[in-house]
């Protein structure tokens, strides 16, 4: 008995647990898709893009000394602190070319733009090994766009340009290409008119500073409404009161360059002095860069993590999901096999006496003899009836009859002592009792004693020839192992000792004889 409803719960537990696994892998498969989005959407992107503005700022700061030591290196007959100046930014930009070369090195890069570094990493350390020499404003020049080519390539290549949240785009817009071009707009202004000699420029000069204020201007018409949408969308205070005094700065140059540069009379200015009036105008638009960078590098790393959160909360929603699927379904699996256990109860028993039924008893019987075979141990069968019982009940009443049935019921009950042993009303009043484990003294012994029980309730009966009380006859068959293999021999064998002990006298037990 205990064996096959082991088995029978097993086969409900794997049910349990197929019915369980699917939600389970639904929900999974779900989360685990939310999770990699987020992952590689949103984190990966975002990181991709902090790194990517980090080389963008390295390569802009050496950008901006570039700038500054293409001024000084243009002034005629400079002074010691001019000299000064210029040797301290070679050994910045110089150290700074140095880290910059070796973030290259790890630069991830595809294979369309492996040309564009190694051309870049050629360009930087041409620059490095020669840039403590004196050079031209030519090639000074060169060297800054061919730094801010690679800028816009980062930019690229670390997903800037497809940032898809619009504030974070126009402040990547102002970081890598309108502000770095609008400072080297004025920066050229700078060396050019750092190197004029005899308070004048030359008539190309005078052109390419008026080229440089075209550009100035379109750039500043591109930043204002950049600034605008900026304003427009967000509280970005900070920015407006710098972009403010940029444009006081931009304008001082602007003014500078149509009064003092370009108009008819001299400048009384040297050109130290013009670096330095133009150097602290153009040290306030790169704040302004400085701003936008600071306030871009803060949105991305909010954004990284809201993202990385994000990613943690749906592996927790993830887990808890499943855990509570498993939760419902293990008290819904509790709640089932109890109502199951319950039917299966009340279709396996007698519903008069609880004893198990003719309808079990055929079931439990196979499983019986399997356990008979792999212990090699004997199986006893007990098949029994009420004597005269129809005598009974003409004599006593239906209503009688059954309480005799449930006393015999109850006898059978209390008489078994293992958990292996089971009794059965197999209709009407016949019973049965099958044990494993008993040999044929032992068995007619436990047969006996519960015959003698039931006369013992000394439940009257006139008509029983056998006893003035309440008796039963039993057939008892011992079966040895491999000896009995269905059910209809072991009834046979037991019907033919039970036919004995009637014709006996009743109220004995018979064992079967082979």
């Amino acid at each position: 008995m205990w064996f096959l409803n082991c088995e029978k719960k097993s086969n409900g537990l794997f049910f349990f647990i197929f019915v369980t696994f699917i939600p389970i892998l639904a929900i999974t498969a779900m989360f685990s898709y939310a999770y990699f989005h987020i992952k590689t959407t949103e984190v990966v992107f975002t990181t991709e893009e902090i790194e990517g503005l980090r080389i963008i700022a390295h390569i802009k700061k050496t950008v901006f000394d570039i700038q500054k030591i293409r001024g000084l290196s243009g002034i005629k007959n400079p002074d010691q602190m001019c000299i000064d100046n210029i040797e301290a930014l070679k050994e910045t930009i110089s150290n700074d070319l140095k880290e910059l070369e070796e973030e290259l090195h790890f630069y991830q890069v595809t294979p369309q733009h492996f040309l564009e570094k190694d051309e870049s990493l050629k360009s930087i350390d041409f620059a490095n090994n020669n840039l403590l020499e004196n050079r031209s404003f030519e090639y000074f020049s060169q060297t800054i766009d061919e730094l801010m080519m690679f800028s816009s390539h980062i930019a690229y290549q670390y997903k800037l340009v497809l940032d898809s949240d619009l504030n974070s785009y126009i402040l990547i817009n102002n970081v890598v290409y309108l502000l770095p071009e609008l400072i080297e707009h004025n920066a050229q202004i700078r060396a050019i008119a750092s190197s004029m000699e005899n308070g004048a420029l030359r008539s190309d000069q005078k052109q390419y500073i008026i080229m440089q204020l075209y550009k100035i201007k379109e750039k500043l018409h591109m930043l204002d409404y950049n600034f605008f949408q900026l304003h427009k969308s967000s509280d970005n205070s900070k920015i407006k009161i710098v972009y403010d005094t940029m444009l006081e700065a931009q304008n001082s140059i602007i003014n500078f360059a149509n009064e003092e540069l370009l108009g008819s009379k001299s400048t009384t200015i040297k050109p130290n002095g013009i670096f330095a009036l133009t150097t602290k105008n153009i040290d306030l638009i790169i704040g302004l860069y400085d701003v936008n960078l600071d306030i871009l590098n803060e949105k991305l790393e909010k954004r990284l993590q809201k993202s990385e959160e994000l990613s943690v909360y749906i592996i927790l929603s993830g887990v808890a999901s499943v855990l509570f699927i498993i939760f419902i379904n293990i008290i819904f699996y509790a709640k089932n096999r109890k109502f199951i256990n319950k039917i299966e109860e009340l279709t396996i028993t007698d519903s008069m006496t609880s004893l198990y039924n003719r309808r079990y008893f055929d079931e439990v019987f196979e499983n019986n003899l399997k356990i008979q075979q792999r212990t090699k141990q004997a199986l006893m069968f007990i098949m029994l009836d009420i004597d005269f019982f129809k005598l009974y009940n003409d004599t006593y009443g239906h209503q009688a009859g059954d309480l005799a049935i449930k006393t015999v019921a109850k006898n059978l009950k209390n008489s078994l002592k293992r958990a292996g042993d089971m009794a059965f009303r197999l209709g009407g009043e016949e019973f049965g009792i099958l044990c494993i484990g008993m040999n044929s003294s032992e068995a007619l012994s436990f047969a006996n004693g519960i015959r003698e029980k039931v006369e013992s309730e000394k439940i009257e009966h006139i008509k029983n020839s056998a006893s003035k009380y309440l008796t039963i006859s039993m057939g008892l068959v011992v079966i040895e192992p491999d000896f009995i293999n269905n059910v209809n021999d072991l009834y046979k064998q037991a019907d033919e000792a039970l036919y004995k002990a009637k014709e006996s006298g009743r109220n004995r037990v018979v064992v079967y004889d082979s």
